[in-house]
């Protein structure tokens, strides 16, 4: 009997040494790799061979990888082509856009760089099984389409929540934006979890915006009497139908209401998804959640992170809400109020800065946003101490610039170092660590961090840094070893 060739995997991505990585986990899996370096290539490539999954790079030399996807599925409409298979998208810069237009295509998957091979693998195992138990290449398309996500419909104006943007491009939002996209190509249960003003209901009505046809219900349990409660969430329920509800703040629901919410049959006319500002784990540890309401709701997750955790999209943050909040002016944004604007903690998250830059565009007459302008707390955030606190810009008698006020950040960091190095230090003098010791400890974790913002190329690090070469590769090979 001859033998049954080995199912095929296409990997379209331009960067050689990712190619090969992404082809050697292929042949591990018990699959042939086949690899094209650019869009076009990819194409010639997939109307020669049959292939189980498409590994496909966003950013490639002469055309974006959702552009391949597109022209495949335009020629397959038109008969040229045959069924898409199951597609796997790569991206350095994942943006909510690509996110969601890659599973309106039929991605199955969206993963961010620096990937995680054990993801990769992991999801392309569950691919080549699901194909190995065709036992005809049109039987294995068919199934591999049909694990594709199931796309999203538009639905009609009146069913949607109003079009908000959510705006980021930092490492936090790009994972939010995948998994907004996941969702968006499912009909699995959400829940949204994130401080106070992160924006989840924001995510939620995206999600609910590119997934669904029906109605968009929201539903918070303290803007109703105790006694009417139950009642309303029956009735926000039947409004729901064929759409989405959303439960605001899931741990904070009495009990009651999470009976009724535990009780409903697993199938429901409508998709539901809740959002928490509270830690989950504590809540269900105290009995304020019901452990099988958690588990029921929380089959796919968003997690949004806070706004200190997301310093890259600050500047495009607060210019947009600028924008909005003064429409027909140009304002712009002096460097000394942005050096603020990064210095402050953001307690109450996105929602304190659009209220921040409102004020700002109230206050502001002319044509730049000074630090004057914001919000008082906000402004002595990146402001020098005074005399009082011996921080006086220019010393008198020395001509020498003094120190100037400390960001919260800045403050954080020196505190946690001097807990670490009290730590470290604790102990007989013999055993005490070297220096060198100790500047490695905290290098290393620092040259990890810094290799992921630059996307682990060494050479932009040194270049972006003024850093040597040479110093930098001898430090890599040290610390993180060859």
């Amino acid at each position: 009997m001859a033998q049954a060739p080995l199912p095929r995997v296409l990997i379209i991505e331009d960067e050689y040494a990712l190619a090969a990585a992404l082809a050697t986990v292929v042949r591990r899996l018990g699959a042939e790799p086949l690899v094209a370096a650019s869009g076009q290539s990819g194409l010639e490539k997939l109307a020669k061979h049959e292939v189980a999954a498409v590994l496909l790079d966003i950013g490639l030399p002469d055309m974006s990888g959702l552009k391949v996807l597109e022209q495949w599925m335009q020629e397959a409409e038109q008969g040229k082509r045959g069924q898409l298979p199951v597609v796997m998208v790569i991206t350095a810069h994942g943006s909510l856009e690509h996110a969601l237009k890659a599973r309106q295509l039929g991605a199955r998957e969206y993963f961010l760089k620096p990937l995680d091979l054990v993801e990769v693998r992991a999801a392309l195992r569950t691919c080549l099984q699901e194909c190995s138990h065709a036992t005809t290449p049109d039987e294995a398309l068919g199934a591999a389409a049909a694990c594709q996500g199931s796309g999203s419909g538009s639905a009609s104006p009146q069913t949607q929540p109003a079009a908000r943007m959510m705006i980021g491009a930092s490492a936090p939002m790009q994972r939010v934006f995948a998994a907004i996209a996941q969702a968006a190509g499912s009909k699995a249960p959400v829940l949204l979890s994130g401080p106070h003003g992160s924006g989840k209901s924001l995510a939620a009505q995206l999600i609910h915006r590119h997934g669904s046809q029906g109605p968009w219900v929201e539903f918070r349990a303290d803007e109703h009497a105790p006694q009417d409660q139950a009642a309303a969430l029956e009735a926000a329920a039947q409004q729901a139908h064929g759409g989405s509800l959303l439960i605001e703040e899931l741990a904070a629901l009495p009990l009651p209401l999470q009976a009724m919410l535990a009780k409903w049959p697993e199938e429901l006319p409508w998709r539901m998804m809740a959002t928490s500002s509270l830690s989950l784990s504590p809540a269900l540890e105290a009995g304020l959640l019901r452990e099988d309401l958690f588990y029921r709701l929380a089959v796919l997750q968003v997690e949004l992170p806070p706004l200190r955790e997301r310093q890259g999209d600050l500047e495009a943050l607060a210019h947009y809400w600028l924008g909005l909040a003064a429409p027909g002016r140009e304002l712009s944004i002096a460097p000394e109020a942005m050096q603020a604007l990064k210095a402050h903690l953001w307690p109450g998250q996105v929602r304190e800065l659009v209220a921040a830059m409102q004020h700002a565009a109230a206050l502001c007459s002319g044509a730049q946003v000074l630090p004057r302008h914001l919000p008082k707390v906000i402004a002595e955030a990146g402001a020098p101490l005074d005399d009082d606190n011996n921080a006086l810009a220019i010393n008198a008698s020395t001509g020498q610039r003094k120190p100037t006020r400390q960001s919260p950040q800045q403050a954080q960091f020196e505190q946690a170092l001097l807990q670490w190095l009290d730590l470290r230090l604790t102990g007989e003098p013999n055993d005490l660590p070297t220096y060198e010791d100790l500047l490695a400890e905290v290098e290393r974790p620092m040259l990890i961090a810094l290799l992921k913002h630059f996307e682990d190329k060494p050479t932009r690090l040194a270049a972006a840094l003024k850093m040597n070469r040479a110093t930098l590769r001898r430090r890599l090979r040290e610390l993180l070893g060859p």
